[in-house]
């Protein structure tokens, strides 16, 4: 989607493919909360298991799609706003190097959790994901990945009771 610099959806911003993205997202959703109604629950109150986790994320998805649509569908203020030199513009093309960038990056991250472990891997691969997608700040940039990343470590360490990835590097040091 082309933005302008303030963020918002550019001229050129494809409505009808937000529109369609969502709708889409929101029905593989609610399929996920029908099929996952069979799924065997624990006994626990507490335990999330594994009916209940995907019952979460596909409440979240069916929130935050239903988010995307309303917001698409809703004429925006700065849209209406805006001059007809504006309009007049063309809408910026769509830039190869940063996604590719962004797949690689990704790819390096799922590789090295397991090596280099949760914590590191996350800090670092949120930095350069924020500096990537324009985030310029050297103070506000780290205190966000470190921060998010210990926020989602103590929500599955003790929220979930889930381990996260110490690294095979650091592993090998505690023998």
């Amino acid at each position: 989607m082309s933005q302008s610099p303030e963020g918002a959806p550019g001229p050129g911003a494809p409505r009808s493919a937000d529109i369609a993205a969502g709708i889409i997202v929101a029905v593989v959703a609610i399929a996920a909360i029908i099929v996952s109604r069979d799924f065997p629950t624990t006994g626990l109150d507490s335990d999330v298991g594994p009916a209940r986790f995907p019952l979460i994320y596909a409440g979240i998805l069916v929130v935050l799609s239903a988010i995307l649509v309303i917001g698409r569908l809703l004429p925006s203020r700065r849209n209406q706003e805006r001059t007809a030199a504006e309009r007049a513009q063309p809408a910026t093309g769509f830039r190869f190097a940063p996604v590719a960038i962004g797949v690689v990056a990704t790819a390096a991250y799922i590789y090295l959790i397991s090596l280099v472990g949760y914590i590191p891997t996350t800090v670092v691969f949120l930095i350069g994901m924020m500096r990537l997608m324009g985030q310029r700040s050297w103070i506000r940039v780290p205190l966000l990945a470190v921060g998010i990343t210990a926020f989602l470590y103590l929500i599955f360490l003790y929220g979930l009771q889930i381990p996260l990835p110490v690294g095979s590097l650091f592993e090998a040091a505690e023998l």
